[in-house]
């Protein structure tokens, strides 16, 4: 079946499947979610970096929207951060990523506290002005009170190239003195949505 025809995140970055009758009205909690991406330089070196602010929603009609901000990006290093929001992500004109998804309305629908279902999922991923079709595999598990966690079985791994980030990578490597920065970017999410009252 297909769980999730069009997304974005993306994170990846989402990336859900719900019932529209459990899932009527939800927020993500950008307290309890994480997107994080990794980076590998010079071949051999691989750091783990993330997005401090993320928001999303499922609607009563089973659209479903997360956005990235995108200057929220979080290396540990402030100085690599501003390289990233102005010579990658060129966050003045790009300054949000989004995933967007329609909810089958058949899927999960009985997933109670503690339990899990796997999912393949399709998603669309609009990112820096250009809009790809990807695919997920996801984990989702029913918490108390109607949450539900998301998180990436695999990662998904994002082709820069595909985003037009590829001129990006190559002035920070180049400012960075680096002999190479991976093109191919592994992508991991864990969103928790909240059930509104």
């Amino acid at each position: 079946m297909k769980l999730l025809k069009y997304i974005f995140l993306s994170t990846g970055i989402a990336l859900v499947s719900f019932s529209s009758s459990v899932l009527a009205d939800w927020t993500l909690s950008p307290t309890d979610s994480n997107i994080n991406f990794m980076s590998v330089k010079n071949a051999a070196v691989t750091e783990v970096h993330q997005f401090r602010n993320v928001s999303g929603s499922v609607t009563d009609n089973g659209d479903v929207k997360i956005s990235i901000d995108l200057t929220s990006v979080d290396t540990a290093i402030s100085i690599r951060d501003d390289r990233m929001k102005e010579m990658l992500f060129e966050t003045g004109l790009f300054p949000v990523a989004t995933l967007s998804a329609t909810v089958d309305s058949d899927a999960l629908s009985g997933l109670s506290a503690g339990k899990t279902m796997p999912i393949e999922a399709e998603f669309d991923l609009d990112l820096h002005g250009k809009k790809q079709l990807l695919t997920a595999n996801l984990q989702v598990t029913g918490l108390e009170n109607g949450g539900l966690l998301v998180n990436s079985i695999n990662s998904i791994v994002i082709d820069s190239t595909a985003f037009k980030l590829d001129g990006g990578v190559a002035a920070l490597q180049k400012v960075a003195k680096l002999n190479s920065i991976a093109t191919s970017v592994p992508v991991n999410v864990q969103l928790f949505f909240m059930k509104k009252n």
